[in-house]
Formats: structure tokens, C-alpha cells, sequence
């Protein structure tokens, strides 16, 4: 009810407790992480989608068939996916911070709030108790061009030759000749690498955080239990206590009712 009841278990009690606050919210920050992360693969699960759909094009523009209208058409559908890749990259958000464009540096503190923002690629969560018990990860920035640039060092300059031509961030294939449709082949099989590494990163992220969630979820238990038996009342010897005295108050009334 008070220190002077337990002066040192009160100072025990309550480092107890502030270990389970932060543990407690360090899970739910966790959880957070976890659906960021679910939300980031989802928009790289379409980008993927999308990088398999322009191989598909161009494996189907570089056959003989094909006349002039009929890779003018492919190339014209492989530049609209291009471009909405791009546009799902700088789209995809969590709680209003871009995560697949330049993404955001975000720290997740215990009381639940989100740090300030700044142009990077790591996302550091806040899932212990204390200072220093984060999770880092990062997001690589899934705008085609970068993308591009990172499948093929020898982006600048070239990649225009090569029928992929990029300005102003609008994406123009043109799968008119065998070379290019090859080409960009080629390009898509490291790109659709690129992409499956980071969504890989990220799963091994998501089973981090959900290991980290039981490992603590255990610990803020145990010690719950530990604060209990210091600032909580045994109810079994509290009962035990409240029966005893009953019976010796009935027996001395009773007593009483004799002897009068």
C-alpha cells in the first residue's frame, strides 16, 4: 500500500516493472516491424510479378513471327509495367512514410512513436527494454532505373543503345531487334535476382522479429510472476488468515453467550 510497507521491495518492484512496460511495448513495436516488413514485400511481390511479365514480353519479341506492329505492341506493354513498377515504389507506404523509394530511416521508440525521417535505406526497431535492443534492416529502393542501375553497372549511357531508354523517369523499351529483346532478357534474370534478395532479407527479418516476440513474451511472464510475490498479497494465506480469525471471533462470542 505503501514504501514503508517494503522499502526495498518497493525499489525491486518497480525495476520489475518498467522492465515489463518496455518488454510489453518492445513486443508490440516488433509487431509494427513486422507488418512494415509485410507491407514492403507485398509491393515487391508485384514488382516481381511485373519483372517476370516484361521477360515474358521479350522472350516473346525476339521470335521471328513477330511483325513490326507486334513488337511495336509488346514493347509499348513492357514500358507501361516498367513504369508502374516505378510508380508502386514511390507509392508503397506504412503509417505515411515511403519505403520502396529512397527509403525512410525510421526508429520506433518505446512509447510507440516514430522518429524523425531522413533519406536513407535502414529501418532500426526499438524491441527490448533497453538502450540498444533494436533489429536493423534495410530496403533497397525499388525504382526501375535504380533497379536497373544495380542489375548493370554500365547503365549510363548505354542501356539507351541497348533499347532501354530512361528519361525524366519514364521508362521506353523498344524490343524491335533480337539484340535488344536479349538484352533485356538478360537484364530482367538480375533484376527479378535483385528484388528476390531483398524480399529473402526480409523474410529472414519477419522470423527475427516473431522470435524476438516469444523470447520476451516469456521473460516479461516470468517476471510479472517475480514482481507478484514481492508487491502482491498471498491470497492463499491472506484467506487462510481471514478464516482463522473468523473462527477465534465466533468462539469468543460464543464464550461470551455462556458465560452470560
Amino acid at each position: 500500500n505503501s514504501a514503508k510497507d517494503d522499502a526495498a521491495g518497493l525499489q525491486i518492484a518497480d525495476r520489475l516493472t518498467s522492465q515489463i512496460n518496455g518488454l510489453n511495448q518492445g513486443n508490440r513495436n516488433a509487431s509494427d516491424g513486422i507488418a512494415l516488413a509485410q507491407t514492403v514485400e507485398s509491393g515487391m511481390d508485384e514488382i516481381s510479378g511485373m519483372l517476370q511479365k516484361i521477360r515474358t514480353l521479350a522472350v516473346q519479341a525476339n521470335n521471328g513471327t513477330n511483325t513490326g506492329e507486334d513488337k511495336a505492341a509488346l514493347s509499348k506493354e513492357a514500358s507501361s509495367l516498367a513504369n508502374e513498377i516505378s510508380r508502386i515504389a514511390r507509392q508503397t507506404t506504412f503509417a505515411g512514410k515511403t519505403l520502396l523509394d529512397g527509403a525512410y530511416k525510421t526508429a520506433i521508440y518505446a512509447t510507440g512513436a516514430a522518429g524523425a525521417a531522413s533519406k536513407g535505406g535502414n529501418i532500426t526497431l526499438q524491441v527490448g527494454s533497453n538502450k540498444g535492443d533494436t533489429i536493423s534492416f534495410s530496403v533497397n529502393n525499388m525504382v526501375f532505373s535504380v533497379i536497373s542501375k544495380r542489375a548493370y553497372a554500365d547503365f549510363d549511357g548505354k542501356m539507351k543503345d541497348k533499347g532501354v531508354d530512361i528519361k525524366n523517369q519514364i521508362v521506353t523499351f523498344k524490343l524491335s531487334a533480337a539484340s535488344v529483346a536479349a538484352y533485356t532478357i538478360d537484364m530482367m534474370d538480375k533484376m527479378i535476382a535483385d528484388v528476390d534478395a531483398q524480399r529473402a532479407n526480409l523474410g529472414a527479418i519477419q522470423n527475427r522479429l516473431e522470435s524476438s516476440i516469444r523470447n520476451q513474451s516469456n521473460v516479461a511472464a516470468n517476471e510479472a510472476d517475480a514482481r507478484s510475490r514481492i508487491r502482491d498479497a498471498d491470497f492463499a494465506e491472506e484467506s487462510a488468515n481471514l478464516s482463522q480469525q473468523s473462527i477465534i471471533q465466533q468462539a469468543a462470542a460464543s464464550m461470551l453467550m455462556q458465560a452470560n
